[in-house]
Formats: structure tokens, sequence, C-alpha cells
């Protein structure tokens, strides 16, 4: 019967060519064809928007561009590539003769673009001599040594019902376990380091005795993510990417090692909430993180220690907190591995009624968008159902 295909990926793409027995150069050259592309460009000089626009078209596909670029009545527009992959594949070989307007660095950017789709091979994260490959979705179990946190402060602030708790997790299928003795909940409270510290040292030390499994410890602070670290740590996750202690950065130059998640969050936790706004939220998360990568590679932290995490529900409204799980894929055009921290947030209990406890089905909604997205890393709390869920995911994924 005839039919739309459904074809998400160059892999898919080459698959249904060589199903129905197309040569195997046929499938090499064919395959771009059928993955159709969209690439939006920032801040382009109309020379080079008016180029790009003249060698799409000649290409069959397109670039739209803000009123008043053709008639030259704009000197800068964003721009948008209409296309598929073949099509940008063969505007890059025509853009190597251009030397004006930018038109380089745009060139590298689309090479870049490309190389990720035709090779999307795993990236392996290095941590303390060990290493976690992230050929698919890695699961961050969540522990939350505190006594307000949002979903489970309280639960797991004696020692040891914290150790109890994160060897069940890895019982369960968890990759990592993320630490945290300060809630950053909105409207939390700071804590001062010598209290996150008596909470989360001894539950690291105690962890370090009975497993060898990654811990990301969760904190702003320098002082507590170095001690940390000297207990066992092999992660540091700053909800606030490096901003809320200037020696951080000194952390992580002292030890190479050690990987680092950096969040956006707009505002505090304190403050975050109180009227959060963006025009474009994807856009100036992306601008946020360009610059705080830029900065720790300017300090010695290469981009390939660096994870990034959009930051649901830190500073950001309803609206802007689905945007981002629609769209969590753009984030890739950063070339960082990319954590999503969605689990029984507020969001979702402004879908459906909830407390924070009754969220597991918006949790695995949005495990789900993670995991059709190539995303990295998931921060959940329900370690067992978001492991099983995930391996009926993969088993779909594979049947050929």
């Amino acid at each position: 019967m005839n039919r739309i295909l459904t074809i998400n990926s160059l892999h898919d793409a080459k698959r249904e060519l060589e199903k129905i027995n197309v040569s195997s150069q046929g499938v090499e050259v064919m395959s771009p064809k059928a993955i159709g592309l969209s690439i939006k460009l920032t801040e382009v000089k109309l020379g080079a928007a008016n180029i790009l626009k003249q060698e799409m078209l000649s290409l069959g596909g397109d670039a739209a561009v803000a009123r008043g670029v053709v008639n030259g009545k704009l000197e800068i527009s964003d721009l948008i590539l209409l296309g598929n992959l073949d099509k940008i594949k063969k505007l890059v070989k025509k853009l190597n003769y251009q030397t004006i307007f930018g038109l380089p660095e745009i060139n590298q950017d689309l090479l870049k673009f490309i190389d990720r789709l035709e090779n999307p091979g795993s990236r392996v994260l290095n941590f303390n001599g060990s290493k976690l490959e992230l050929n698919e979705t890695k699961i961050i179990g969540i522990l939350n040594v505190t006594p307000d946190s949002f979903s489970d402060g309280n639960q797991y602030f004696d020692t040891e019902n914290a150790v109890k708790r994160a060897l069940e997790m890895i019982s369960e299928g968890s990759d990592i376990i993320d630490i945290g003795g300060e809630s950053t909940r909105p409207g939390a409270m700071k804590v001062n380091a010598e209290s996150e510290l008596e909470r989360v040292i001894p539950v690291i030390k105690k962890m370090r005795k009975q497993s060898d499994i990654p811990i990301s410890i969760d904190t702003r602070k320098a002082e507590v993510a170095e001690k940390a670290v000297q207990a066992g740590a092999s992660i540091l996750n700053d909800i606030s990417a490096l901003q809320f202690d200037a020696d951080m950065i000194k952390v992580l130059q002292k030890y190479p090692k050690v990987p680092l998640i950096m969040m956006h969050m707009q505002g505090t936790p304190e403050t975050m909430q109180e009227n959060p706004h963006y025009e474009d939220v994807i856009e100036e998360i992306l601008n946020f993180f360009e610059e705080r990568i830029n900065f720790c590679e300017v300090n010695g932290v290469h981009k390939k220690r660096i994870i990034i995490d959009p930051g649901i529900g830190f500073g950001k409204r309803q609206k802007d907190n689905l945007i981002i799980l629609k769209k969590i894929a753009e984030f890739k055009c950063l070339g960082a591995p990319i954590t999503l921290g969605a689990s029984r947030k507020s969001f979702i209990g402004n879908i459906y009624d909830s407390d924070a406890a009754e969220r597991l089905a918006g949790s695995l909604a949005s495990t789900a968008l993670a995991f059709q997205n190539n995303i990295e890393m998931i921060r959940v709390h329900n370690v067992r159902e978001h492991k099983n869920f995930l391996k009926v995911m993969k088993e779909i994924r594979k049947v050929k």
C-alpha cells in the first residue's frame, strides 16, 4: 500500500532504501536527499544573505530572509535555509569559493552540522580515569540530601537512608548518582558551605566504599565541589554555570579529569520564578551557553569536559519549559552532550493536577522526547520506571 515514510535519521533513510534493493552506491547518494533540513543562521550580512538565497534556489531549495533583504534595505538578517541534507552538502561545496560577507564562517558551521548528522557516533565521558560511553540515553539518579527539596525533601536527609537509596538506584539501573545538599527549588534560600558539606561528604565517602559508580556533586560552591571531589565525586554539576562562585573554575583547573554539567537559569533559586521573560527562549539559552563554553575554554577547561542542561523550571514560564522540551534537539548545535532534568517538576502539575509524587507519567513523557532526540542524559527520581521505559524504546528503535 502507498504511504508516507517516517524517516528521522540518515540511518532510517538508508534502511528504507536497502529494503527496496537500491544499490549500495545509490543508498549513499540518495539517503541525504531524504533528510529534510531547516537551518537557522543568525545575524547574516546582506551580501551573504542574498548569495545564500540565490545558491539555495539554484539547488532546488530556498532561503527565508527578513523583509528588506532583497531590496537592500536591511544590512543584517537572520536566515533559514530550507532544503535537505543533500542540498546543504551541495551548498557547502559552492561556498568553498566564497571569501566575503562572513561566508567562510557560515560554511564552517554548516560543515559541523553535516558531520554530526552523518557521523552521530557516541560520545565518551571521561572522569577520574574511568569512562562512560554516551551511546544511548543514560540515567542520572537524583539523591537530595536536604530537608526541603521540592520532591523528596527530608526523605534522605539521614546519611544511612541516603546511602541506602543510592545503592537502590544503582541496582535499578542508574548510570550516575547526583548528590545535592542544597535545595534549589523556586524560592529556596541559600545554605552555607559548612552545612552543605556536613550533608554530602559522609554520603559520598560511604558510597565510595560500596560502589565505583560515577558520583555527581550538585553544588554552586567551590569549597563544596573540591571537598566532594576529594571524597570521591566524579562530576561537578553547577546550576549557576560557574557564575555563583568565581573560584569554581579554579576547581576545574585543579582537577582536569572532572567533567562539568552546567545549567541555564534566569536569576537565582530565590528569585528565578519572579516574572521570568524571554523573547526567544531557545536562542537566548544558546547564546548563554555559547558564552559560558567560551569562558571555560579561555580558562583552560576543554569543551570535551562540558555537558549542558537547559534548566527546565529554572527561571522559566510554563510555555518556555514546553518549548525547550519540544525543541530539545536544537541544543545539539553547541556540540556538547545534553542533560535533561524534567522529573516531577511543576510544569507537569500545570498540565494535569498533581503533586510531585504523582508526576511519573509526565516525567516519562519528557524522557520519551529525550530518547527520540538522542539526548545523552536524563536526571530522574524514579530510576526503575525510567530504565524499563527506555528498554522498551530501545527495542522499538532497533527493529529493522
